[in-house]
């Protein structure tokens, strides 16, 4: 599969940065086809889930990439936030805390606009955010700029708004004749411009407007009369648009034409384009995709299967984000959707006098041909049991030197070790730094990257735990994730395989007998 690399950001040459808008609400109500994601044809993973430091629950809706250290999000209930290089962070503006901004653009790093609901119009220049005065009421689903400072919205009921550099204005798409002039009232959710002078927009019903320097006009021959929710202008020659119900149709330089798609159940929100053979659309439920010049191939979703709404690139630097403040990043190059990873695990020692814990070791073995992403070991602790960690052993003072020494517990540890292709895995290796966690009932070890033909042990202690009765047999699952995937379930390991019996002992003396019981354990 041809590997992406998106280097670009859809209107580049136009200004710094014009974002996508979202539609809402989220629809359709009756999506019943075969999810795609479930069957994604494609056996790399480009897009890993974003943590944010300070995490958010509003819905993203427009975003734009000014450059690699800043970029601008949007969305409900006056969302905005900044990323700074490093993370996407919430900013407070003082504007709009009760509309839902729909879209955001930047000029340049100094000068840019967010808009959405009731026609509000937030413009930031030169490190403040003020209110535009708006010549609409409407909601405005879409911003494209130009190098010029001439910049365009678009919106509900056919709203088309202009600024001139100095102040809005609107201006209205019509049809038919000079002398009977019709008013285009469909809503308009996208706008696209190749240059100054060339661009599309398109909306509810199908519908297409064209712009050719002085005015916006229908475009006649659309293919579909879906919604359509964004646009993605290459050149005066070449588009693209997705909508509804999967659809996607594009622009050949005279006419526009549907394409074939396997996402025919579930709404397409947004679509990027670098050039004639790479692009990314995305949509309800996790829909996700890639365009690699001849197709869309469907991309693995997300285990959350959450909807989005934008997607935004600088160079090599991508988000998408959407519902529940969800972002995900771009991995260029991706990751291998599937690893063949060999997972196992062995009961060492059993509790005895000299310790009180059942020692584990896991060993991983990477054989497919690529690095893995960041793995994390997860291992469910099972009832009536706790991840034991070993008190430090203290040093020993002058005084204690003639004291019998104690033999300390091993520390829980992950250590790695190269293997030659061909050989026998080592199980002796370096450590590696970090340490477990416990989250929602597993212990939970980030053990970093596994690169090809290389091996990591895991030990873990595992003692009872007090007032808690367990569940015989005692079985052990442990798995390993990337990025809360799955990629491997190691070979459920028996740690007892049935419920300790009581063995009776007979204790003889001159007066009495006495039944002494004692616990048998049954470990595997």
């Amino acid at each position: 599969m041809k590997q992406l690399l998106l280097l670009g950001l859809l209107l580049l040459p136009l200004a710094g940065c014009n974002g996508s808008g979202a539609v809402n609400p989220l629809t359709p109500a009756n999506a019943s086809k075969v999810d795609p994601g479930s069957t994604a044809d494609s056996d790399v993973i480009y897009w890993s889930t974003f943590p944010l430091a300070n995490p958010i629950t509003d819905t993203i809706n427009g975003m734009c990439l000014i450059n690699k250290k800043n970029g601008w999000a949007c969305g409900n209930n006056g969302l905005v936030m900044q990323y700074d290089g490093q993370t996407w962070n919430k900013v407070q503006v003082g504007l709009g805390q009760n509309e839902n901004f729909m879209t955001v653009g930047f000029l340049n790093e100094n000068e840019g606009w967010i808009a959405g609901t009731h026609g509000i119009i937030l413009h930031y220049n030169n490190g403040q955010w003020t209110q535009d005065a708006s010549p609409s009421t409407e909601i405005l689903y879409s911003i494209a700029i130009t190098k010029s400072r001439t910049v365009w919205l678009v919106g509900s009921n056919g709203a088309i708004l202009t600024y001139n550099g100095i102040s809005w204005g609107t201006v209205y798409a019509t049809s038919g004749t000079a002398a009977t002039p019709v008013t285009i009232v469909d809503d308009i959710y996208s706008i696209g411009l190749s240059d100054q002078n060339s661009g599309w927009a398109v909306g509810n019903r199908g519908t297409i407007l064209k712009y050719d320097g002085q005015k916006w006009t229908p475009f006649s021959a659309s293919p579909t009369t879906e919604k359509l929710t964004s646009v993605s202008v290459l050149s005066d020659v070449q588009a693209w648009a997705v909508g509804a119900y999967g659809t996607i149709i594009n622009f050949n330089g005279t006419t526009w034409n549907k394409q074939g798609s396997a996402f025919s159940g579930f709404d397409l929100y947004t679509i990027t384009m670098k050039d004639d053979s790479d692009g990314w659309l995305a949509g309800q439920d996790g829909t996700i995709a890639f365009y690699d010049g001849t197709r869309w191939i469907g991309h693995k979703k997300p285990e959350a299967k959450t909807s989005f709404n934008a997607v935004a690139f600088y160079k090599d630097l991508g988000f998408m984000a959407g519902q529940n403040g969800t972002f995900l990043k771009f991995q260029t190059g991706g990751v291998p959707a599937k690893f063949d990873i060999a997972f196992k695990g062995l009961v060492g020692d059993k509790p005895s006098k000299e310790h009180p814990y059942w020692s584990l070791t896991y060993t991983l073995l990477n054989q497919s041909s690529k690095t893995t992403g960041i793995i994390d070991f997860v291992l469910p602790i099972p009832k009536g049991f706790e991840a034991y960690q070993p008190k430090a052993t203290p040093t020993p003072t002058p005084a204690d030197t003639n004291s019998t020494p104690v033999a300390a517990a091993p520390t829980p540890t992950a250590t790695i070790a190269a293997v030659t292709p061909g050989t026998t895995p080592s199980t002796h290796g370096g450590s590696v730094s970090g340490n477990w966690t416990m989250k929602d009932g597993s212990l939970v070890w980030e053990i970093g990257t596994v690169t090809t033909a290389e091996q990591k042990n895991i030990t873990v202690l595992l003692v009872s735990k007090k007032g808690e009765k367990k569940e015989y047999p005692v079985v052990l699952n442990a798995s390993l994730k990337t990025e809360d995937r799955t990629i491997v379930d190691a070979v459920p390991v028996t740690l007892i395989a049935s419920e300790p019996k009581f063995v009776s002992t007979t204790v003889s003396s001159s007066s009495s007998s006495t039944l002494t019981p004692m616990a048998s354990p049954n470990p595997q």
